[in-house]
Formats: C-alpha cells, structure tokens, sequence
C-alpha cells in the first residue's frame, strides 16, 4: 500500500509540481492545503504518513506550521521544502523534527531517494 502524504504550500503550481513527483515516486498525495492552518487541520484530520512542508507562506510559516503539528504531538514524518537556502533555516528546521529539508526546484531523484530512507 502506498504511503499517503499531505502537501502544505501556498504556491498552486508548486503543488502541482511535488504531487507528480510523490506520485511518479509511488506516493499517494491524499490532499493539498494552500496555508498553514488549513494544513494543521488537515494533517490531524487525515494523520499522513507524510506532509511535505513549504518553508515560506503567508499566514504562517512551514516552522510555525511544525511547530504547531509538535505541540499537538503529531508525530509522523515532515519534509520541508523551500526555495531558502538558508542554513538558519535548515538547522531549526530539522531541530523541530523535520526528517530531510528540499530546496527549490526539487528533482524527482532527490526525492525519491531521500524519501526512501524513511520508508
């Protein structure tokens, strides 16, 4: 059975750019959320396998999003992907729990790979 994934990120073309690189990687993209609150609700409600994170977004950002999953104790796996290439960013990032960090343009191979080290 497929590993299902949430993506969160407020961009609509990035969406549809990871949802055909998870799903030519054999995930099955369950839902999308364009911001982070909608993505904290949808990621309690579906309890992915995986959310795909994006870093900067306008209500709040892909850490205050992890942040907010933590506190929450949702303790599945989460990626960040951003077009920062900062390793502020990353550092923080990946203390908050996050498993990899992707920046921007993603390529189906990184993913993939990465990807097959958690599953």
């Amino acid at each position: 059975m497929a590993k299902t994934v949430l993506i969160i990120d407020d961009v609509g073309f990035d969406r549809i750019i990871i949802s055909a690189l998870l799903r030519q990687s054999g995930f099955e993209v369950i839902d999308e959320a364009s911001n982070g609150i909608d993505g904290i609700e949808k990621a309690m409600e579906l309890q992915p396998d995986l959310i795909t994170l994006d870093k900067r977004m306008p209500d709040m950002n892909g850490l205050e999003v992890l942040e907010n999953l933590r506190s929450k104790n949702y303790n599945k796996d989460i990626v960040m992907i951003s077009g920062d290439d900062v390793d502020s960013i990353k550092e923080e990032a990946m203390k908050l729990g996050v498993k990899t960090f992707f920046n921007k343009p993603i390529s189906r191979e990184r993913l993939k790979t990465e990807l097959g080290k958690l599953f």
